[in-house]
């Protein structure tokens, strides 16, 4: 530790303070005043004036703590400086109207350097995170050049934010750093690399920046293609970035047909995905997309019971694309796996992705089918009660209210799944004939029925519906 202070003597670290920080008698250590909490931790660092600065670590994040009325004179959105000398650590304020500019870029520049290193060592397995530590930086600048923080500059979390490098809790990498890094297990290292590249130019992208690398990386690797293609469509492209893509280039337009995809334009979608296969007629993700586009034209043949099957598993595809594929995925982290295909059903009815699957998709879709989804968007979710089964029919009656008449459903699994008196959570849909279930419906234990039946009331939270399923149910009440 005496190495470190020595290391440190003279240099000042800069925070900007926030009310809850005053309210709190402590500063936030984590990204700015990194390097004095690890100073800081342990014994303690002595306050000029009398004292000691201690670190504390509470939610995991560490923050910086003194004697009482340490803080006071310093009000909300003042600058503080903390300069370490003699061993001992001055807290002052400051203006920073005035700065060495050329220091400041020196930081930057070191920042970013490490960065991509860091990204490195990540991809090939000699660190586990894709950042570096902003201490362990702040270190080698005062190694290389002792004077780099002889005076205050501004705050190392906004500077490092504007040179547009990430921070994530403590450590520094650059935009589109892979800090999930379980998202990233099953890629190689030079994937992991290109990955992070691509991310960082097309979220980085200023007007007349040169994309050629990124398109050149996406086109060497279809792992990372597919990869910052699903990202496109759920965070589509700015009119700048997509007019900059080189319309020649296979990677590219799949990038600009996700995008009108996630946009809601999967008839324009088509169109650029039938360029790209002219051009890589074997780029498996557009495949993909154009077997989608290509089903979306039911045979004019086949009846309307027919199509509407047809119709239910085309609109569950839709559903899953990346653009709101987090529908689902929200549900299921609020219940139970076991029921993801329940949960589908759910997302796509009650956040209107009906609505959604026939505005992007109705160029493709007969004047009957279109009748026939409007007629599924006005249909409710509501708890049934099995009242027979035979063979392949089963006859259902809505609980709650009057119940209303039976209604028998001719159908192949639903059959020898139930039996008199179970309860079924199903919307039944039309398909041109008579009603269906097309979805996958949620039994409901009878000992809870009403308080099913208290969450059916328009509209339907998916959410609270989702969480039923997880929770036990309550204990009777007592007499």
């Amino acid at each position: 530790m005496s190495e470190l202070l020595r290391l440190s003597e003279g240099a000042v670290l800069t925070h900007l303070v926030t009310r809850a920080e005053l309210a709190a008698g402590a500063l936030t250590a984590v990204d700015d005043l990194r390097l004095w909490a690890r100073l800081a931790d342990g014994e303690g660092l002595p306050l000029a004036g009398g004292g000691v600065v201690r670190t504390v670590v509470e939610t995991g994040e560490p923050s910086l703590t003194g004697p009482a009325g340490w803080l006071a004179g310093v009000e909300p959105e003042d600058m503080v400086a903390l300069r370490l000398r003699d061993g001992a650590l001055e807290l002052s304020t400051a203006t920073l109207t005035d700065f060495p500019a050329e220091r400041a870029i020196q930081v930057v520049e070191e920042f970013g350097e490490q960065a991509l290193e860091a990204l490195r060592a990540f991809a090939e397995g000699l660190e586990p995170s894709p950042g570096v530590s902003i201490d362990v930086v702040v270190l080698e600048l005062l190694m290389k050049a002792p004077e780099t923080f002889a005076d205050p500059l501004p705050p190392l979390a906004p500077l490092l934010r504007e040179a547009t490098l990430e921070l994530r809790g403590g450590r520094v990498g650059i935009v589109g750093a892979p800090w999930d890094t379980e998202s990233v297990a099953d890629l190689a290292p030079l994937d992991i690399i290109r990955l992070a590249l691509v991310r960082s130019a097309l979220r980085t992208y200023d007007e007349g920046a040169d994309l050629s690398k990124a398109v050149a990386y996406l086109s060497r690797s279809e792992a990372v293609l597919a990869r910052i293609a699903d990202e496109v469509e759920r965070e589509p492209l700015g009119p700048g970035l997509a007019g900059a893509l080189p319309r020649d280039e296979p990677a590219a337009l799949l990038l600009l047909a996700r995008s009108a995809e996630g946009e809601g334009r999967s008839f324009e979608a088509a169109g650029l995905i039938t360029e790209v296969l002219s051009l890589a007629p074997d780029l498996a993700p557009a495949q993909r997309d154009a077997a989608e586009y290509a089903a979306c034209r039911t045979a004019p043949d086949d009846p309307l019971p027919v199509r509407a099957a047809h119709l239910f598993r085309q609109l569950l595809a839709y559903g899953y694309r990346p653009a709101r594929r987090r529908l689902i995925d929200d549900l299921v982290t609020l219940s139970v796996r076991v029921a993801e295909p329940a949960l589908a059903d759910l997302a796509l009815f009650e956040n209107d992705v009906v609505g959604e699957f026939l505005d992007a998709r109705s160029d493709w879709l007969r004047d009957d089918e279109v009748r026939l989804l409007e007629s599924w968007r006005r249909t409710p979710l509501r708890l049934w009660e099995v009242v027979d089964v035979a063979g392949d029919r089963i006859t259902l009656r809505e609980t709650g209210g009057d119940g209303g008449e039976p209604v028998t459903l001719t159908d192949e699994l639903l059959p020898q799944q139930a039996l008199p008196g179970d309860l079924m959570l199903t919307r039944l849909l039309g398909d041109g004939e008579g009603a269906r279930v097309f979805g996958h419906p949620f039994k409901v234990d009878p000992a809870r029925r009403e308080e099913m039946l208290a969450l059916l009331t328009d509209p339907v939270d998916p959410y609270a519906v989702a969480a039923f399923f997880r929770r036990a149910g309550r204990a009777p009440a007592t007499p």
